[in-house]
């Protein structure tokens, strides 16, 4: 009977120090995505920044060309 309880001692500090393993990666891998969180977090802002300015940029071009447009058919109306 001392055998089997041996054996089962050494089964569960078997399972106890692979639980401690699992417990150790995922407190890592939860930090690293924590790590990847900010950093997409931060990717995304810089992409809304981005988008927003590549608006206001087509809408200055957009601006631009309207008034050529504008003085072209100023120009034209004085001609005809």
């Amino acid at each position: 009977m001392s055998g089997k309880f041996e054996s089962l001692v050494e089964k569960v500090e078997k399972v106890l120090a692979l639980l401690d393993s699992v417990k150790s990666e995922n407190a890592s891998l939860k930090q690293e995505n924590a790590k990847l969180s900010a950093e997409m977090a931060g990717i995304k802002k810089e992409c809304r920044k981005l988008k927003l300015g590549s608006a206001d940029q087509s809408e200055a071009v957009k601006s631009r060309l309207m008034a050529v447009l504008g003085r072209l058919k100023e120009l034209e109306s004085l001609h005809q």
